[in-house]
This record gives structure tokens, sequence and C-alpha cells, in this order.
């Protein structure tokens, strides 16, 4: 095996969670009265902590991104059982590499509890040994600091580590961690997208992960 830990996105890399998320910054945006935003300004912008979509999309202030913060959560939380999948071929896969071994973490701008959530529900939680949402650091994605957590807390080296994503965001924490890169291109961003921000592969399937790991 040439790594031996995974670091992997949830947003678009396990999880399509897309449907949920734009359900739910349409149930924001009315709350706050928000009639002109641009959905696929939002839709750029998944993988990013949600203080940054509300700043960049909804271009609210630091008290409102708090409250929209609240709404956000409760709402998500109600509805993401019902509106969530994982992609093709990510759960066989995933038990494949936890049988052989490989350490298997979450680095995530999602909120913990919506993780653990959905993970339990697809039966996979117990596999992972680390999983890593927004409340884990303070500098959050692009910031390579969730990354640098995970090799401090298994004391691995960066060289040991893969770190897998859909969005550029996932690519460029993983670069500046200086640890190698994986793009999948059945997420949010496309591979032309991926391709200017030249991670070391890029895969159009999570199953393509065996021929690399």
């Amino acid at each position: 095996m040439k790594y031996k830990t995974l670091i992997l996105d949830f947003d678009g890399t396990l999880v399509d969670t897309k449907e949920s998320i734009l359900q739910t910054m349409k149930f924001v945006a009315n709350s706050f009265d928000i009639e002109n935003f641009d959905e696929k300004l939002i839709e750029s912008l998944i993988g990013l902590p949600l203080k940054s979509t509300f700043e960049k999309a909804f271009l609210l202030d630091e008290k409102l991104i708090q409250e929209a913060t609240i709404v956000y959560r409760k709402h998500y939380n109600e509805i993401v059982i019902d509106t969530i999948s994982l992609f093709d071929g990510v759960k066989d896969t995933l038990l494949d590499f936890h049988h052989n071994g490989i350490n298997l973490t979450v680095a995530s701008s999602k909120g913990k509890e919506a993780l653990i959530k959905i993970l339990k529900k697809q039966k996979i939680y117990d596999i992972f040994s680390f999983v890593g949402g927004e409340e884990d650091v303070e500098n959050k994605k692009p910031s390579p600091d969730i990354v640098n957590l995970i090799i401090d807390k298994f004391n691995y080296q960066p060289n040991d580590c893969l770190v897998v994503g859909d969005t550029i965001f996932d690519i460029e924490m993983g670069q500046r961690a200086n640890v190698d890169t994986c793009g999948v291109t059945y997420g949010n961003n496309t591979m032309e997208k991926l391709e200017k921000q030249k991670p070391n592969y890029i895969i159009d399937s999570f199953r393509n992960l065996t021929e690399i790991v």
C-alpha cells in the first residue's frame, strides 16, 4: 500500500449532499427575507465553511451569520437523513480499505453532528478513526489545519497520507499540508476546474482509488 491513511472530504466526495445543502440555503434565505441570491454561486461555494458562503452568497454581516448558522444547522439536521445518499461504490471501497488496514479519516467543513448522523445512518461510522468537522479547527478549508491535525494525531508523515476531495478547496488544503491529493470529478467541481489546481491524481469514480492507494 502506498498510503497509510486517507483524508476524505465529505460533501461531494463520499456523499451526494448538494440537494440538501441547496434546500437548506433556500430555507435560510426565506427565513431572512433574502430574495435575490445566486444558486450557482452557492453551488460553487460548497465545501467551504458556512460563514464564507453566507458572506459571499447572502452578504450577511457577522451577527446575522451567527443567527443564520443556527437556523441552517437546525433545519439541515432535520432533513439531512432523507435527502442524502452515498455515491456509487463508496461503501464497498471504504470497507475494503478498512479491511486492508488503511486508516480512514474525514476532513470536512460540515458540522460534526450532521457528519456523525449521516455516517451512522449509512452504517460506516465505525470504520473511521477520526471524523473532523468545522468545530475541530479554527482555520477552515482551504487552510491545511485539519490535515495537519490528523497527521499529528496519528503521528504520520505527510507522504503517508492522501487527501481526496471534489473541490479545489480540498486540493489546496492538501497541497498546503504537503500531502498528495486526488480530485474526484463526480462531485461539485468540474474536471477542468480541478485540473487547474494540479492534484496528483484525478478520478471519475470512487472505486478508482483502489488503483492509487
